[in-house]
């Protein structure tokens, strides 16, 4: 008896995996995170800085 394993990528979190984003007043624009592979394996959490100022 053969078992089948199969391993799932993880999808992209900003376009869910379709490696486009479809625009409003028609159109799709390729995803800026996954440059429209759709696949999230090389997605990094980007880190933003808030900086505070002291008055």
């Amino acid at each position: 008896m053969q078992r089948k394993t199969s391993v799932s990528t993880p999808s992209c979190p900003y376009c869910g995996g379709k490696g486009y984003f479809q625009l409003v007043l028609g159109g799709t624009e390729t995803c800026p995170e996954c440059h429209g592979s759709g696949n999230g394996e090389s997605y990094s959490r980007k880190k933003f800085l808030v900086k505070t100022t002291k008055k």
